[in-house]
């Protein structure tokens, strides 16, 4: 793994290097996600299987699937990884592009379990909340844990919140057994 980290790493840096360059940071996370997806796709994966497939063969069906949906440059990039054999690192360029991404725009990603569905007033509060808290801009995954009975719990890197009715009983629970 971390040999394809180290591959992946030099594609990653010269797309997100353009990226910055052209403020199109949400179209390149866009267009590599729809090339990962293509590649890793079951179909796709079963048609490069095929050994009497040449490098051009493999260039021309994975353009051809992506067709209009990558630009110029997108299309050079998926070029090149098929000409140098580095099809596989797809996945790694993807996740050195967004965490330099997030870096560049101070984001950080969060863990959001509530217990309930989240309006978007409750979203909006809890998110402003978090950025105060973390000094970083916040994107939320949120998803639904009715195991929590009540409350959220927040999972940021390493730290949690837990906010939870869950987490209170269990701490209660603690308490009283020590």
């Amino acid at each position: 793994m971390a040999e394809l980290t180290t591959i992946a790493r030099p594609y990653a840096q010269a797309v997100f290097g353009l990226a910055r360059d052209t403020k199109r940071f949400t179209e390149w996370s866009d267009m590599l996600a729809f090339i990962a997806s293509v590649y890793s796709d079951p179909q796709v994966q079963q048609a490069l299987a095929n050994p009497k497939l040449t490098k051009d063969d493999v260039e021309r069906l994975l353009v051809g699937v992506c067709g209009e949906r990558l630009d110029p440059a997108a299309r050079n990039l998926l070029i090149l990884l098929v000409r140098n054999d580095r099809l596989t690192v797809l996945p790694y360029i993807v996740e050195r592009y967004e965490q330099m991404r997030e870096e560049q725009e101070n984001t950080l990603e969060a863990s959001v379990e509530s217990a309930f569905p989240l309006n978007d007033e409750q979203l909006k509060i809890l998110m402003q909340r978090l950025e105060q808290r973390t000094n970083h801009k916040v994107k939320a995954n949120v998803r639904i844990a009715p195991e929590l009975i009540g409350g959220v719990k927040v999972q940021i890197g390493d730290e949690v919140w837990d906010a939870s009715v869950r987490g209170q009983i269990d701490g209660m629970a603690g308490a009283l057994i020590s």
